[in-house]
């Protein structure tokens, strides 16, 4: 399995919090428009999250082409991306997930390989 793992900045407090969150709330949920959260782990000061890997990157990288191999986005394929974060952001803020998103924005919508389906 690819993963990707996420390091909290040992400097931040609200990074720890966030943290926190992510453990306790991500790990419980599961949609087609959430990435994956596979598993954490602490030791000493040290936090991770390991997430499934998306390979396509970020939305902000596509639009913003922040490397010479991310290609411009068709728009019908653009139209897909925003509905399926939508859908994502929709489950997220439902009375099933009880959650406030707060951190909507294009470095955070991640795209998968196969159809560019999207990920919050």
């Amino acid at each position: 399995m690819v993963i990707a793992v996420k390091k909290l900045n040992q400097e931040s407090y609200q990074g720890h919090r966030e943290w926190l969150a992510e453990v306790n709330y991500l790990g419980q949920l599961s949609h087609p428009n959430l990435v994956k959260l596979v598993g954490y782990c602490v030791e000493d000061e040290q936090r991770l999250l390991v997430y499934e890997f998306m390979p396509r990157g970020s939305l902000e990288n596509h639009l913003f082409r922040r490397s010479t191999h991310f290609q411009p986005l068709s728009w019908n394929l653009r139209m897909k991306i925003a509905h399926g974060a939508a859908k994502g952001l929709a489950f997220l803020h439902s009375d099933k997930a009880k959650v406030i998103y707060r951190d909507f924005k294009t470095s955070n919508i991640l795209l998968d390989a196969v159809d560019m389906s999207t990920a919050l």
